[in-house]
């Protein structure tokens, strides 16, 4: 059995503003403390993903670490998740411990259904 890989190639992110309008305007919506996920179909067999951070954060080098520590928790679990969707997680101030987003970005895919 092949492993499967653990990159995140320029594939599986999502770039176009019109590809994130279209998961805001057409996703389903969860949310847990600290951070809130928008779920949308693709015609693809694989996922998508964009990490969105909320301006209320302090500087630039909190938001990049933000964004930089749930990369990393994609990246290491995506194996783990249902293909075919584009997904739009969005970051708020205050949860940019690996262990602490760990926990919280599993936990709002098992609500999403997304865990398989």
């Amino acid at each position: 059995m092949e492993k499967e890989k653990q990159g995140f190639p320029k594939s599986e992110k999502i770039r176009k503003k019109s590809e994130i309008d279209r998961i805001f305007r057409t996703g389903a919506r969860f949310s847990c403390k600290g951070m809130a996920l928008r779920v949308a179909r693709n015609s693809l067999s694989w996922n998508r993903v964009v990490f969105i951070t909320v301006r209320s954060f302090d500087g630039a080098v909190r938001r990049n670490r933000a964004k930089r520590i749930a990369r990393e928790v994609w990246r290491l679990n995506k194996a783990a998740f249902r293909r075919g969707f584009d997904v739009a997680l969005i970051l708020y101030p205050g949860y940019e411990d690996f262990s602490v987003c760990s926990a919280l970005m599993l936990g709002l895919f098992r609500k999403a259904g997304l865990v398989e």
